[in-house]
């Protein structure tokens, strides 16, 4: 009984931490790449740190130039902004979440 007592509480844990990114928008206007992605289980506090774009064509990795994060209700909106970039293939970003590493597909 006390197993499953454990295992109950780690699963709500788990569950009310993991963070599930999911893509809104992307574009490539104004000379810069924005990105911006919500998490419908965010909780009290959102730290997004880390960030990269990595689109598969090249295998290199870009640097956000800025991340902006806001909190309503447990919903977080994250605004990833990048240098402007010429050709996309199916990118990739890699970020952490509260301090866990996590890799997303980006919008097209």
């Amino acid at each position: 009984m006390k197993k499953y007592i454990i295992s109950i509480i780690l699963s709500l844990v788990c569950g009310i931490t993991y963070a599930k990114p999911h893509c809104q928008s992307f574009n490539n206007y104004d000379n810069k790449v924005t990105i911006i992605f919500t998490d419908d289980k965010a909780g009290n506090t959102y730290s997004v740190t880390d960030v990269k774009l990595i689109p598969s064509w090249n295998g290199k990795e870009y640097k956000a130039t800025s991340v902006n994060v806001s909190v309503h209700n447990g919903k977080a909106t994250v605004t990833l902004t990048f240098e402007h970039l010429t050709q996309f293939s199916n990118p990739k970003v890699e970020l952490k979440i509260n301090g866990k590493k996590t890799k997303f597909k980006v919008c097209q």
